[in-house]
Protein backbone atom coordinates (compact mmCIF):
# COMPACT_ATOMS: atom_id res chain seq x y z
CA UNK A 1 0.00 0.00 0.00
CA UNK A 2 1.41 3.33 -1.05
CA UNK A 3 1.24 6.74 0.86
CA UNK A 4 -1.88 7.90 -1.13
CA UNK A 5 -3.83 4.83 -0.15
CA UNK A 6 -2.59 4.99 3.27
CA UNK A 7 -3.65 8.56 3.61
CA UNK A 8 -7.50 7.75 1.70
CA UNK A 9 -7.80 4.76 4.30
CA UNK A 10 -6.89 7.11 7.62
CA UNK A 11 -8.85 9.92 5.61
CA UNK A 12 -12.16 7.55 5.31
CA UNK A 13 -11.56 6.60 9.19
CA UNK A 14 -11.84 10.10 9.90
CA UNK A 15 -8.01 10.05 11.07
CA UNK A 16 -7.56 13.40 9.26
CA UNK A 17 -4.14 14.38 10.57
CA UNK A 18 -2.35 10.63 9.76
CA UNK A 19 -4.38 11.43 6.52
CA UNK A 20 -2.16 14.92 6.29
CA UNK A 21 1.19 13.12 7.06
CA UNK A 22 0.67 9.90 4.79
CA UNK A 23 0.03 12.37 1.94
CA UNK A 24 2.56 14.58 2.94
CA UNK A 25 5.10 11.66 2.70
CA UNK A 26 3.95 10.68 -0.28
CA UNK A 27 4.37 14.26 -1.86
CA UNK A 28 7.90 13.91 -1.03
CA UNK A 29 8.42 11.07 -2.93
CA UNK A 30 5.98 12.28 -6.04
CA UNK A 31 5.97 16.21 -5.52
CA UNK A 32 4.15 16.32 -9.16
CA UNK A 33 1.27 14.03 -8.75
CA UNK A 34 -2.07 16.16 -8.63
CA UNK A 35 -3.76 13.41 -6.58
CA UNK A 36 -2.22 13.98 -3.70
CA UNK A 37 -2.27 17.64 -3.39
CA UNK A 38 -5.97 17.53 -3.89
CA UNK A 39 -6.12 14.68 -0.95
CA UNK A 40 -4.01 16.66 1.44
CA UNK A 41 -6.07 19.99 0.49
CA UNK A 42 -9.26 17.98 1.66
CA UNK A 43 -7.50 16.94 4.63
CA UNK A 44 -6.51 20.17 5.73
CA UNK A 45 -10.20 21.21 5.31
CA UNK A 46 -11.46 18.65 7.46
CA UNK A 47 -8.04 19.84 10.26
CA UNK A 48 -9.46 23.38 9.39
CA UNK A 49 -6.69 24.34 8.49
CA UNK A 50 -8.63 26.10 5.11
CA UNK A 51 -5.30 28.34 4.47
CA UNK A 52 -3.26 25.70 3.96
CA UNK A 53 -6.25 23.97 1.94
CA UNK A 54 -6.25 27.18 -0.62
CA UNK A 55 -2.52 26.36 -1.51
CA UNK A 56 -2.95 22.45 -1.74
CA UNK A 57 -5.94 22.53 -4.32
CA UNK A 58 -3.55 25.89 -6.27
CA UNK A 59 -0.79 23.20 -6.52
CA UNK A 60 -3.36 20.32 -7.60
CA UNK A 61 -4.97 22.81 -9.88
CA UNK A 62 -1.62 23.74 -11.57
CA UNK A 63 -0.37 20.15 -12.03
CA UNK A 64 -4.01 19.36 -14.06
CA UNK A 65 -4.88 22.13 -15.36
CA UNK A 66 -2.62 22.56 -18.45
CA UNK A 67 -3.66 19.05 -19.49
CA UNK A 68 -7.18 20.96 -19.79
CA UNK A 69 -6.91 23.50 -21.47
CA UNK A 70 -4.43 21.88 -24.33
CA UNK A 71 -7.38 19.23 -24.60
CA UNK A 72 -5.02 16.37 -23.69
CA UNK A 73 -6.85 14.71 -20.60
CA UNK A 74 -8.85 12.02 -19.74
CA UNK A 75 -11.75 11.30 -18.05
CA UNK A 76 -9.80 10.78 -14.38
CA UNK A 77 -7.80 14.06 -15.30
CA UNK A 78 -11.02 16.31 -15.27
CA UNK A 79 -12.88 14.77 -12.63
CA UNK A 80 -9.92 15.59 -10.62
CA UNK A 81 -9.45 19.10 -11.95
CA UNK A 82 -13.13 19.48 -10.98
CA UNK A 83 -12.74 18.27 -7.44
CA UNK A 84 -9.23 20.00 -6.86
CA UNK A 85 -11.15 23.19 -7.94
CA UNK A 86 -14.37 22.74 -6.16
CA UNK A 87 -12.27 22.13 -2.42
CA UNK A 88 -10.39 25.62 -3.04
CA UNK A 89 -13.51 27.40 -3.16
CA UNK A 90 -14.61 25.44 -0.36
CA UNK A 91 -11.38 26.58 1.55
CA UNK A 92 -12.09 29.95 0.17
CA UNK A 93 -15.65 30.24 1.94
CA UNK A 94 -14.34 28.31 5.09
CA UNK A 95 -12.10 31.39 5.08
CA UNK A 96 -14.88 33.96 4.56
CA UNK A 97 -13.91 34.88 1.03
CA UNK A 98 -17.41 34.11 -0.41
CA UNK A 99 -15.81 36.67 -3.80
CA UNK A 100 -13.21 34.55 -4.31
CA UNK A 101 -14.79 31.29 -3.83
CA UNK A 102 -17.62 32.72 -6.67
CA UNK A 103 -14.06 33.78 -8.86
CA UNK A 104 -13.36 30.27 -8.36
CA UNK A 105 -16.25 28.41 -9.32
CA UNK A 106 -16.62 30.33 -12.76
CA UNK A 107 -13.01 30.19 -14.02
CA UNK A 108 -13.74 26.60 -13.29
CA UNK A 109 -16.95 26.11 -15.30
CA UNK A 110 -15.35 28.00 -18.34
CA UNK A 111 -12.21 25.91 -18.35
CA UNK A 112 -14.54 22.77 -18.39
CA UNK A 113 -16.80 23.89 -20.56
CA UNK A 114 -19.51 22.73 -18.24
CA UNK A 115 -18.63 19.04 -19.96
CA UNK A 116 -20.50 16.29 -18.22
CA UNK A 117 -18.28 14.87 -15.13
CA UNK A 118 -19.02 12.31 -12.98
CA UNK A 119 -20.42 13.62 -9.66
CA UNK A 120 -20.56 17.33 -11.00
CA UNK A 121 -23.59 18.96 -10.86
CA UNK A 122 -23.37 22.09 -12.95
CA UNK A 123 -26.61 23.61 -12.13
CA UNK A 124 -26.01 22.98 -8.20
CA UNK A 125 -22.69 25.13 -8.78
CA UNK A 126 -24.28 28.10 -9.95
CA UNK A 127 -26.70 27.79 -7.41
CA UNK A 128 -23.36 28.03 -5.00
CA UNK A 129 -21.75 30.82 -6.68
CA UNK A 130 -25.47 32.81 -6.63
CA UNK A 131 -25.48 32.28 -2.36
CA UNK A 132 -21.77 33.15 -2.23
CA UNK A 133 -22.27 36.29 -4.27
CA UNK A 134 -25.16 37.14 -1.93
CA UNK A 135 -23.28 36.39 1.22
CA UNK A 136 -20.28 38.25 -0.29
CA UNK A 137 -22.61 41.33 -0.75
CA UNK A 138 -23.84 41.22 2.70
CA UNK A 139 -20.79 41.21 4.26
CA UNK A 140 -19.29 43.94 2.11
CA UNK A 141 -22.35 45.80 3.04
CA UNK A 142 -21.83 44.83 6.92
CA UNK A 143 -18.47 46.75 6.85
CA UNK A 144 -19.15 49.49 5.15
CA UNK A 145 -21.54 49.86 7.91
CA UNK A 146 -19.21 49.49 10.23
CA UNK A 147 -17.46 52.70 9.15
CA UNK A 148 -13.97 53.55 9.47
CA UNK A 149 -13.28 52.58 13.32
CA UNK A 150 -10.44 49.42 12.81
CA UNK A 151 -11.01 48.44 16.37
CA UNK A 152 -14.61 48.09 16.65
CA UNK A 153 -14.31 46.80 12.47
CA UNK A 154 -11.67 43.96 13.55
CA UNK A 155 -14.07 42.68 16.41
CA UNK A 156 -17.10 42.29 14.43
CA UNK A 157 -14.59 40.16 11.81
CA UNK A 158 -13.74 38.45 14.66
CA UNK A 159 -17.29 37.55 15.39
CA UNK A 160 -17.95 36.62 11.55
CA UNK A 161 -15.03 35.09 10.27
CA UNK A 162 -15.58 30.91 10.63
CA UNK A 163 -11.40 31.59 10.70
CA UNK A 164 -10.51 29.84 13.96
CA UNK A 165 -7.79 31.12 16.54
CA UNK A 166 -4.46 30.30 15.27
CA UNK A 167 -1.31 29.82 17.72
CA UNK A 168 1.29 27.04 15.75
CA UNK A 169 1.19 24.48 13.68
CA UNK A 170 0.62 21.02 15.53
CA UNK A 171 3.36 19.49 13.68
CA UNK A 172 5.81 22.19 14.14
CA UNK A 173 8.64 20.44 16.14
CA UNK A 174 10.50 23.79 15.96
CA UNK A 175 8.18 25.52 17.60
CA UNK A 176 7.58 22.92 20.57
CA UNK A 177 11.35 23.26 20.68
CA UNK A 178 11.47 27.03 21.09
CA UNK A 179 11.76 27.98 24.71
CA UNK A 180 13.59 25.24 26.06
CA UNK A 181 16.88 25.05 28.02
CA UNK A 182 18.63 24.49 24.79
CA UNK A 183 16.99 27.57 22.83
CA UNK A 184 17.59 30.08 25.85
CA UNK A 185 21.15 29.22 25.53
CA UNK A 186 20.70 29.94 21.48
CA UNK A 187 19.18 33.01 22.33
CA UNK A 188 21.32 34.34 24.82
CA UNK A 189 24.40 33.93 22.56
CA UNK A 190 22.70 36.05 20.19
CA UNK A 191 21.75 38.54 23.11
CA UNK A 192 25.36 38.58 24.21
CA UNK A 193 27.00 39.43 20.94
CA UNK A 194 25.42 42.86 21.32
CA UNK A 195 25.01 43.49 24.89
CA UNK A 196 26.92 41.38 27.35
CA UNK A 197 26.31 43.62 30.88
CA UNK A 198 23.48 44.32 32.89
CA UNK A 199 20.88 41.87 31.44
CA UNK A 200 20.11 38.15 30.48
CA UNK A 201 17.54 36.73 28.49
CA UNK A 202 15.23 33.77 30.70
CA UNK A 203 12.08 32.11 30.22
CA UNK A 204 9.10 33.72 32.13
CA UNK A 205 6.02 32.84 32.44
CA UNK A 206 2.11 35.06 31.86
CA UNK A 207 -1.43 34.00 33.42
CA UNK A 208 -3.34 32.55 30.51
CA UNK A 209 -0.64 32.13 28.50
CA UNK A 210 -0.88 29.63 25.42
CA UNK A 211 2.73 27.99 27.22
CA UNK A 212 4.05 27.70 30.01
CA UNK A 213 7.14 29.76 29.99
CA UNK A 214 7.94 32.73 27.47
CA UNK A 215 11.38 34.68 26.56
CA UNK A 216 11.84 37.81 28.46
CA UNK A 217 14.96 40.08 29.30
CA UNK A 218 15.96 40.18 33.19
CA UNK A 219 18.23 42.01 34.79
CA UNK A 220 21.70 40.46 36.15
CA UNK A 221 22.63 43.95 38.36
CA UNK A 222 21.12 46.86 39.39
CA UNK A 223 20.22 49.45 36.56
CA UNK A 224 20.16 53.12 37.43
CA UNK A 225 17.60 54.95 35.78
CA UNK A 226 18.75 56.57 32.32
CA UNK A 227 21.38 54.08 31.95
CA UNK A 228 21.44 52.79 28.24
CA UNK A 229 21.75 48.37 28.25
CA UNK A 230 20.75 47.81 24.75
CA UNK A 231 21.80 49.09 21.24
CA UNK A 232 20.64 46.97 17.97
CA UNK A 233 20.73 47.14 15.12
CA UNK A 234 18.08 46.04 12.83
CA UNK A 235 18.38 42.69 11.13
CA UNK A 236 16.06 43.30 8.32
CA UNK A 237 15.08 46.87 7.29
CA UNK A 238 12.51 47.15 4.52
CA UNK A 239 11.18 50.27 2.67
CA UNK A 240 7.86 50.68 0.94
CA UNK A 241 8.57 50.49 -3.19
CA UNK A 242 9.47 53.70 -4.88
CA UNK A 243 11.64 54.97 -2.21
CA UNK A 244 15.30 56.19 -2.53
CA UNK A 245 16.70 54.59 0.53
CA UNK A 246 19.67 52.28 1.37
CA UNK A 247 18.29 48.78 0.54
CA UNK A 248 19.85 47.39 3.78
CA UNK A 249 19.56 50.15 6.77
CA UNK A 250 16.94 52.60 5.01
CA UNK A 251 19.15 55.88 5.29
CA UNK A 252 17.95 57.95 2.73
CA UNK A 253 20.32 58.49 -0.49
CA UNK A 254 21.61 61.80 -1.25
CA UNK A 255 23.21 62.01 -4.68
CA UNK A 256 26.28 60.10 -3.83
CA UNK A 257 25.03 56.68 -3.59
CA UNK A 258 26.59 53.08 -4.34
CA UNK A 259 24.63 50.70 -6.49
CA UNK A 260 24.85 47.15 -7.01
CA UNK A 261 27.42 46.35 -9.52
CA UNK A 262 25.50 43.60 -11.21
CA UNK A 263 24.28 45.72 -14.37
CA UNK A 264 20.87 44.13 -14.12
CA UNK A 265 20.20 45.73 -10.55
CA UNK A 266 18.86 48.26 -9.73
CA UNK A 267 18.98 48.28 -5.92
CA UNK A 268 20.85 50.87 -4.49
CA UNK A 269 22.99 51.58 -1.17
CA UNK A 270 24.03 54.16 0.42
CA UNK A 271 27.71 52.68 1.02
CA UNK A 272 30.04 49.92 -0.08
CA UNK A 273 29.65 48.66 3.59
CA UNK A 274 25.53 48.43 3.25
CA UNK A 275 25.98 46.34 0.00
CA UNK A 276 28.28 44.35 0.85
CA UNK A 277 26.49 42.94 4.57
CA UNK A 278 23.43 42.75 2.27
CA UNK A 279 25.06 40.51 -0.48
CA UNK A 280 26.01 38.51 2.16
CA UNK A 281 22.69 37.92 3.95
CA UNK A 282 20.41 38.56 1.51
CA UNK A 283 20.81 40.33 -1.90
CA UNK A 284 22.75 37.62 -3.65
CA UNK A 285 19.53 35.77 -4.47
CA UNK A 286 17.67 38.59 -5.73
CA UNK A 287 20.16 40.58 -7.52
CA UNK A 288 18.67 41.60 -10.83
CA UNK A 289 15.20 40.44 -10.22
CA UNK A 290 12.10 42.16 -11.06
CA UNK A 291 10.27 42.68 -8.18
CA UNK A 292 7.37 44.75 -9.29
CA UNK A 293 5.27 41.77 -9.01
CA UNK A 294 5.37 41.58 -5.56
CA UNK A 295 5.08 45.17 -5.23
CA UNK A 296 1.90 44.89 -6.16
CA UNK A 297 0.24 42.72 -4.21
CA UNK A 298 2.23 45.00 -1.51
CA UNK A 299 1.01 48.57 -2.86
CA UNK A 300 -2.91 46.53 -2.99
CA UNK A 301 -2.23 45.47 0.68
CA UNK A 302 -2.67 48.16 3.78
CA UNK A 303 0.97 49.56 3.85
CA UNK A 304 2.34 47.95 7.02
CA UNK A 305 0.89 44.65 6.25
CA UNK A 306 2.35 45.22 2.74
CA UNK A 307 5.17 45.90 4.60
CA UNK A 308 5.22 42.71 6.86
CA UNK A 309 5.33 40.93 3.64
CA UNK A 310 8.43 42.81 2.31
CA UNK A 311 10.43 41.58 5.43
CA UNK A 312 9.16 37.88 4.85
CA UNK A 313 10.98 38.48 1.22
CA UNK A 314 14.09 39.28 3.06
CA UNK A 315 13.80 36.43 5.16
CA UNK A 316 13.22 34.02 2.46
CA UNK A 317 15.89 35.33 0.39
CA UNK A 318 18.37 34.58 3.25
CA UNK A 319 16.87 30.93 3.79
CA UNK A 320 17.33 30.59 -0.18
CA UNK A 321 20.84 32.08 0.18
CA UNK A 322 21.89 29.68 3.40
CA UNK A 323 19.92 26.78 1.62
CA UNK A 324 18.16 26.13 4.78
CA UNK A 325 14.32 26.05 5.81
CA UNK A 326 13.26 29.46 6.77
CA UNK A 327 12.17 28.11 10.44
CA UNK A 328 15.92 26.88 11.15
CA UNK A 329 17.32 30.82 10.33
CA UNK A 330 19.17 31.37 13.58
CA UNK A 331 18.16 34.46 14.26
CA UNK A 332 14.41 34.25 13.88
CA UNK A 333 13.82 30.93 15.83
CA UNK A 334 12.74 32.13 18.95
CA UNK A 335 10.38 34.88 17.50
CA UNK A 336 6.93 34.31 18.63
CA UNK A 337 4.28 34.12 16.49
CA UNK A 338 0.83 36.10 16.10
CA UNK A 339 -2.14 34.64 17.41
CA UNK A 340 -5.27 36.36 17.11
CA UNK A 341 -8.62 35.01 15.54
CA UNK A 342 -8.85 37.92 13.14
CA UNK A 343 -5.53 36.66 11.54
CA UNK A 344 -6.45 35.49 8.59
CA UNK A 345 -8.35 38.96 8.05
CA UNK A 346 -5.29 40.68 8.45
CA UNK A 347 -3.89 38.82 5.30
CA UNK A 348 -6.00 37.00 3.53
CA UNK A 349 -5.59 35.02 0.18
CA UNK A 350 -3.70 37.99 -1.08
CA UNK A 351 -0.89 36.68 1.32
CA UNK A 352 -0.84 33.43 -0.40
CA UNK A 353 -0.92 35.23 -3.95
CA UNK A 354 2.32 36.93 -2.91
CA UNK A 355 3.42 33.26 -1.50
CA UNK A 356 3.40 32.02 -5.28
CA UNK A 357 4.98 34.68 -6.66
CA UNK A 358 7.70 34.64 -4.00
CA UNK A 359 8.40 31.42 -4.36
CA UNK A 360 8.71 32.16 -8.29
CA UNK A 361 10.75 35.18 -7.98
CA UNK A 362 13.41 33.25 -5.89
CA UNK A 363 13.06 30.27 -8.32
CA UNK A 364 12.52 27.72 -5.09
CA UNK A 365 9.97 24.81 -6.40
CA UNK A 366 6.56 25.00 -4.70
CA UNK A 367 7.15 21.30 -4.47
CA UNK A 368 10.41 22.21 -1.85
CA UNK A 369 9.11 21.15 1.70
CA UNK A 370 10.91 23.17 3.23
CA UNK A 371 9.57 26.46 2.38
CA UNK A 372 5.58 24.70 2.45
CA UNK A 373 3.17 27.19 2.78
CA UNK A 374 2.03 26.29 6.58
CA UNK A 375 6.21 27.52 7.10
CA UNK A 376 5.52 30.70 4.85
CA UNK A 377 2.54 31.79 7.35
CA UNK A 378 4.29 30.99 10.40
CA UNK A 379 7.26 33.28 9.36
CA UNK A 380 4.30 35.82 8.13
CA UNK A 381 2.80 35.38 12.18
CA UNK A 382 6.14 35.68 13.27
CA UNK A 383 6.98 39.07 11.40
CA UNK A 384 3.65 40.54 12.61
CA UNK A 385 3.94 41.01 16.13
CA UNK A 386 8.00 41.01 16.11
CA UNK A 387 7.78 43.87 13.27
CA UNK A 388 7.08 46.95 15.44
CA UNK A 389 8.66 50.25 13.78
CA UNK A 390 6.96 50.62 11.05
CA UNK A 391 6.13 54.35 10.24
CA UNK A 392 2.70 54.89 8.87
CA UNK A 393 4.13 57.80 7.17
CA UNK A 394 7.02 56.46 5.67
CA UNK A 395 6.21 52.80 5.25
CA UNK A 396 9.83 51.63 6.76
CA UNK A 397 10.16 49.19 8.93
CA UNK A 398 12.65 46.61 10.60
CA UNK A 399 13.01 44.01 12.89
CA UNK A 400 14.55 43.33 15.78
CA UNK A 401 15.85 39.36 16.85
CA UNK A 402 16.81 40.80 20.54
CA UNK A 403 14.20 44.01 21.20
CA UNK A 404 11.45 42.00 20.29
CA UNK A 405 11.75 39.67 22.97
CA UNK A 406 11.03 42.71 26.02
CA UNK A 407 7.50 41.47 26.99
CA UNK A 408 4.95 44.76 27.47
CA UNK A 409 3.75 46.33 30.29
CA UNK A 410 1.36 49.60 29.97
CA UNK A 411 3.64 51.06 32.88
CA UNK A 412 7.15 49.89 31.64
CA UNK A 413 10.92 50.44 33.35
CA UNK A 414 12.45 50.91 30.34
CA UNK A 415 11.92 52.28 26.83
CA UNK A 416 13.00 52.92 23.22
CA UNK A 417 15.08 56.09 22.01
CA UNK A 418 15.89 55.82 18.30
CA UNK A 419 15.78 58.64 15.61
CA UNK A 420 12.23 58.53 15.62
CA UNK A 421 11.37 59.07 18.99
CA UNK A 422 14.16 61.72 18.89
CA UNK A 423 12.63 63.64 16.27
CA UNK A 424 9.29 63.63 17.87
CA UNK A 425 10.52 64.39 21.28
CA UNK A 426 11.75 67.73 19.18
CA UNK A 427 8.51 68.35 17.18
CA UNK A 428 10.32 67.49 14.16
CA UNK A 429 8.97 66.06 10.65
CA UNK A 430 10.29 62.62 11.19
CA UNK A 431 9.14 61.69 7.91
CA UNK A 432 12.63 62.57 7.04
CA UNK A 433 14.40 60.61 9.60
CA UNK A 434 15.09 56.76 9.47
CA UNK A 435 15.84 54.28 12.40
CA UNK A 436 19.59 53.10 12.00
CA UNK A 437 19.65 51.58 15.42
CA UNK A 438 17.13 51.77 18.71
CA UNK A 439 18.51 51.84 22.31
CA UNK A 440 16.58 50.92 25.07
CA UNK A 441 17.06 52.34 28.35
CA UNK A 442 15.85 52.57 32.35
CA UNK A 443 12.82 55.07 32.75
CA UNK A 444 13.84 53.99 36.32
CA UNK A 445 15.44 52.20 38.73
CA UNK A 446 16.01 48.49 37.90
CA UNK A 447 16.97 45.53 40.81
CA UNK A 448 19.17 42.67 39.80
CA UNK A 449 16.34 39.96 38.82
CA UNK A 450 13.98 42.07 37.80
CA UNK A 451 12.24 41.45 34.90
CA UNK A 452 12.46 44.47 31.89
CA UNK A 453 9.46 45.53 30.30
CA UNK A 454 8.95 48.07 27.44
CA UNK A 455 5.69 49.65 25.90
CA UNK A 456 4.46 48.36 22.94
CA UNK A 457 2.86 51.42 22.29
CA UNK A 458 5.96 53.24 21.99
CA UNK A 459 6.49 51.16 19.21
CA UNK A 460 3.68 51.46 16.86
CA UNK A 461 2.29 54.26 14.74
CA UNK A 462 -1.24 53.37 15.62
CA UNK A 463 -1.56 55.29 18.34
CA UNK A 464 1.27 58.25 18.72
CA UNK A 465 -0.22 60.02 21.38
CA UNK A 466 0.41 57.26 23.75
CA UNK A 467 4.62 58.23 23.28
CA UNK A 468 5.33 59.53 26.82
CA UNK A 469 2.07 58.69 28.56
CA UNK A 470 2.80 55.48 29.91
CA UNK A 471 0.84 55.16 33.23
CA UNK A 472 -2.41 54.96 31.94
CA UNK A 473 -4.14 51.90 29.78
CA UNK A 474 -7.42 52.52 27.36
CA UNK A 475 -9.87 50.76 25.60
CA UNK A 476 -7.72 52.03 22.22
CA UNK A 477 -4.70 50.77 23.55
CA UNK A 478 -5.71 47.27 24.48
CA UNK A 479 -7.52 47.12 21.19
CA UNK A 480 -4.37 48.09 19.66
CA UNK A 481 -2.04 45.35 21.42
CA UNK A 482 -4.97 42.34 20.67
CA UNK A 483 -5.01 43.16 17.09
CA UNK A 484 -1.47 44.39 16.52
CA UNK A 485 0.54 41.85 18.92
CA UNK A 486 -2.28 38.99 19.19
CA UNK A 487 -2.76 39.00 22.80
CA UNK A 488 -4.89 40.68 25.41
CA UNK A 489 -2.77 42.57 27.83
CA UNK A 490 -3.12 41.02 31.53
CA UNK A 491 -0.51 43.48 32.95
CA UNK A 492 -1.63 45.25 36.55
CA UNK A 493 -2.09 48.38 34.43
CA UNK A 494 -4.71 46.85 32.65
CA UNK A 495 -6.03 44.54 35.32
CA UNK A 496 -6.72 47.27 37.88
CA UNK A 497 -8.31 49.62 34.60
CA UNK A 498 -12.14 50.73 34.94
CA UNK A 499 -12.14 50.32 30.76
Amino acid sequence: MNFREKGNKAFVNGEFETARQEYTKGIEVAPEDPRLWSNRAQTFIKLEYPELAIADATNALSLIEPKIISGKYDDADLILFCKSGWRKAEALVKSDEYGSAVVELERLSQIANRRPVAGVDWNAWEREQDRYSKKHFQDIMFLKNMGSDRYTLIEQIRKMCKFPSRGAYPWDIRNQERCTEEGLASVQKLLEKISGKNIKVSLVSFPDASQEHEFGIVATKDIKKGTIFLDEKPLISIHTPGQRLCDFCNKPISSKKFSCPKSNCSEIFCNRDCFDKAWELYHRVICGKNLNSLYEIVNYEHKSSGSSLLIVLKIFSIAKQRDICPLDIEEIKHLFPFQHSTAWFQHGPIAIDFYFELMKLLEISVFDLRYEPWIYLTIYRKIKPNCNLFSPMTGTGQLYPIISLFNHHCDPNASHTDDVSRAIQRREPFVFFTVLSTQVKAIRNIKKGEQIFTNYMDFTGNDLSMLGNRSGSTKHARQTLETTYGFRCRCSVCESSSY
